[in-house]
């Protein structure tokens, strides 16, 4: 495994600087993560530009108003599904857990095509040297896959290198690049990584580091996510087509043992998130809507004082201006109770307040 993620990593870096330096003025690519990390109220620290799990975090996630770059011309998005399932890899590993042989092949097979897509062939064929051993051992241990390694469609590594605005020419301009408050929602793409015996075998502890290295990795990418969704997504990504209530409390058991936090709402966290600095709100594309209870209250009240930008308003209004930015129109009795909540989080945090005498809501000039 080790072997196909430093492939990876030594294949990817000079692809990611290349696609990101029209954005950066001349810094190096880690610095988006650090923008994305200070708006998403991460505790600062330090990226390398070597570090496998950096690079796919990069080349999967939304990277404020670029969106995908790394996607731009593939209308297929393989650099964010190979990307995405190899970032569930490289948690698993980190978290020692084992792979079978098998599991251990289809992740080099991923590698293998992550690696023909940005024109490394000289490291696929490093890695399609590793299939063959793995391969080799599963014919010593008389199994017989049925696993193939797609080949790309034409030469992509002329794809990665799309039309880019600008340059901008400041470390300013870069984190106001990088930096928006509103932002795209992306669902976690779900990726079928295991299967159900992992759930079947809880509480052993190769299966219990296999489900929290899942747990991690889809919060990173989608936190805060309501716990029920999350334990959904978990149930699908070991195979289930539907969550049960038995599995259910296995998966919820093994969130509460993982890393990430769960607040008092329900909403999960990844670690050393401070959700007082997570200053985003995420929109649905036009023409469609999320569940609205699986809005984090703190996303609600990020999005209500960016409304209040525009000028004090009533509650009524900042009600249906909040239902509309997350492409509601109606609210029910339940829906206003949840906006309550983001709206008591952006009072008590002095976000915004009422004003005592005109009793509109008013935005505090340091949000």
């Amino acid at each position: 495994m080790q072997t196909a993620l430093s492939l990876v990593s030594q294949g990817l870096d000079p692809v990611i600087q290349k696609v990101l330096d029209p954005h950066l003025g001349g810094l190096e690519w880690p610095m988006a993560l650090q923008e994305l990390d200070r708006i998403k109220g991460r505790t600062a620290r330090t990226y390398s530009r070597n570090d496998v799990q950096c690079q796919l975090r990069v080349i999967t996630e939304r990277l404020g108003p670029l969106g995908f770059p790394f996607d731009a011309a593939d209308p297929h998005r393989k650099m964010s599904i190979y990307g995405s399932e190899l970032r569930l890899v490289r948690n698993r590993w980190a978290h020692n857990d084992e792979f079978t042989a098998l599991e251990a092949m289809r992740a080099v097979d991923t590698a293998y095509i992550l690696l023909t897509t940005v024109g490394d062939q000289e490291r696929a064929n490093l890695a399609a040297l590793e299939r063959s051993r793995l391969l080799q051992t599963l014919v010593e241990d008389d199994v017989t896959p049925e696993i193939d390694i797609d080949e790309p469609e034409g030469n992509t590594e002329e794809s990665l290198s799309s039309e880019h605005p600008t340059i901008p020419q400041s470390f300013k301009e870069t984190q106001e690049r990088f930096g928006a408050r509103q932002t795209v929602y992306e669902p976690w793409n779900v990726v079928v990584t295991g299967d159900v015996e992992t759930l079947e075998n809880l509480p052993k502890k190769s299966a219990k580091e296999s489900v929290r290295a899942t747990v991690e990795e889809i919060v990173d990418s989608e936190g805060p996510i309501h716990i029920n969704r999350l334990t959904k997504l978990v149930g699908y990504t070991y195979g289930l087509g539907k969550v049960h209530e038995a599995r259910a409390k296995k998966i919820l058991a093994q969130i509460k043992a993982s890393t990430c936090i769960t607040d008092k709402d329900g909403f999960v966290w990844p670690d050393g998130v401070d959700q007082s600095r997570w200053l985003i709100y995420r929109t649905s594309p036009a023409g469609t809507s999320r569940n609205f209870l699986e809005i984090s209250p703190r996303e609600l009240a990020n999005a209500a004082s960016e409304i209040l930008r525009s000028g004090p308003i009533s509650e009524v209004e900042l009600r249906r201006a909040t239902l509309e930015t997350f492409g509601r129109k109606k609210a029910s009795k339940t829906l206003t109770s949840h906006i309550g909540k983001g709206v008591n989080i952006a009072i008590l945090e002095e976000m915004f307040t009422v004003d005592p005498v005109t009793k509109l809501f008013v935005l505090r000039t340091h949000a």
